[in-house]
């Protein structure tokens, strides 16, 4: 008797987590199951009013799209500019004395230098024929009776941030071999400043227009509130919770925000496709094989999460501010 009495105390006990877990999932399944139906009504409402309900969207995708397009555009300008500072390069003119034995000598000695990822000899009959090429003089620098060019060993350095370059200036200015050092990249800064201008403004016009976005979602919502207000204080009397009636304008401003996003998505790459061809004939003729890149997974990510976050709350706070008003009366 004792043993059976055991036996059913260890079946208890072993039944309390595995009830307790149940009725857990039971819960959750059941929380999942309101969310998914108060989805397809909303999406259904939404359905119902055609016309209105994609004058939102579109006016939604129109203030997402703008920003997303020039980020876009932004981030496809700065792959070229990353690109130009890997290969900045720094020309260490010798003194025109000296011949180019001593540059080759030079040469090796810098490509052990760690703040250096390598260095090439220009020598002087090198420097003479390309400047012939260049420059159209051919014939009157072959009547030169002397090469009057120094030779010149061209640096790349390993680290392209300022500092270390200003520090690698200063070095290679020291040495007894060389008369001027130089490093042309102040069209690169101001490049680089111009681009960070158009970021801080493109960053502006975001913020603006997802206060747009807010407000469109919010007042869409309101509209739909103040044409179900009877319903809406029946169900109050009747017990409904706050939370109860709140939900499907919710789902509902997150659907316009998601449609919204997801055709500012499509435009954002059309006006990305419009201008690939003449980018890239622009590339050609530069011989990069540099290419537009259309919005990447993280990109849409992004967008498609700040779109949510916009509409939920937009609609969120209208709902609060209805129900609040509703309480009060």
């Amino acid at each position: 008797m004792a043993f059976k009495r055991k036996s059913v105390f260890r079946q208890r006990l072993f039944r309390l987590p595995l009830r307790a877990d149940t009725r857990l999932v039971d819960r959750f399944k059941a929380y999942l199951s309101i969310q998914k139906d108060s989805l397809e009504q909303s999406f259904g409402r939404i359905w119902q009013t055609p016309v209105a309900s994609t004058l939102t969207i579109l006016v939604v995708a129109i203030a997402l799209a703008l920003p997303v397009s020039f980020h876009a555009l932004i981030q496809n300008a700065r792959h070229p500019i990353e690109a130009l500072e890997t290969t900045s390069q720094i020309s260490l003119f010798l003194k025109p004395e000296l011949g180019n034995d001593v540059g080759r000598v030079l040469t090796e000695k810098l490509k052990k230098n760690p703040a250096l990822m390598g260095a090439k000899l220009m020598t002087k009959e090198e420097g003479l024929r390309e400047l012939g090429a260049y420059s159209g003089f051919g014939d009157a620098l072959a009547a030169l009776g002397s090469n009057p060019l120094p030779a010149v060993i061209i640096v790349k350095p390993a680290a392209t941030d300022p500092e270390s370059v200003s520090r690698l200036l200063v070095e290679l200015k020291t040495l007894p071999e060389a008369d001027l050092v130089q490093f042309d990249n102040e069209w690169l800064q101001k490049l680089q400043a111009l681009l960070a201008i158009a970021e801080r403004t493109v960053m502006a016009f975001s913020i603006l227009l997802g206060f747009g976005v807010l407000f469109i979602v919010g007042n869409t919502i309101r509209l739909e509130l103040q044409n179900r207000h009877e319903e809406i204080a029946v169900a109050k009397m009747l017990g409904a919770t706050n939370h109860f009636i709140r939900r499907p304008f919710i789902h509902s401003g997150f659907w316009y925000a998601i449609l919204g996003a997801a055709l500012a998505w499509v435009v954002a790459n059309l006006l990305i496709l419009g201008v690939q061809d003449p980018v890239n004939r622009l590339a050609e003729l530069y011989g990069s094989p540099y290419r537009l890149s259309f919005l990447g997974a993280g990109d849409t990510f992004t967008l498609l999460a700040i779109a949510m976050l916009l509409g939920v709350s937009g609609a969120w706070i209208v709902v609060a501010h209805f129900l609040r008003r509703i309480d009060a009366d």
